[in-house]
């Protein structure tokens, strides 16, 4: 069994996650609209790290329609959406910093892991 890597710092883990992550040959297929996302972050540790209770999940998802997202969650004990919001800050900050008016779609699953998805990619091309 695989284990999830530990790192010491969030900013240690958004280098090494995002980095594999971010990898072309590392992107996923998207869930299917009636698929929950609380099934994604346990089915592979390779897109987990974890800095010390907190635990971070990050992928490049494909959609059937080529519409490409990034997913990043966040689980620890007590996490709010709103402290969830500033580790994706934290984590984003060296390799896509946020920027102002960036949308991003926000989920808590059964399973307390606080989703972000937001467009990686622009729109695919229309002929």
């Amino acid at each position: 069994m695989l284990s999830i890597h530990e790192h010491a710092t969030l900013e240690e883990a958004s280098v090494d996650l995002l980095e594999f992550a971010l990898e072309p040959t590392n992107w996923t297929t998207a869930l299917p609209t009636n698929q929950a996302p609380s099934s994604v972050p346990g089915q592979d540790v390779q897109y987990q790290r974890r800095v010390g209770p907190l635990r971070i999940y990050a992928v490049i998802e494909v959609a059937g329609s080529l519409d490409v997202f990034l997913r990043v969650a966040f689980r620890a004990p007590g996490l709010t959406p709103v402290k969830a919001a500033d580790h994706l800050e934290a984590f984003l900050k060296q390799r896509l910093p946020l920027t102002p008016n960036s949308e991003w779609q926000v989920e808590v699953d059964e399973r307390r892991w606080i989703h972000f998805v937001r467009r990686y990619a622009a729109a695919r091309l229309q002929a």
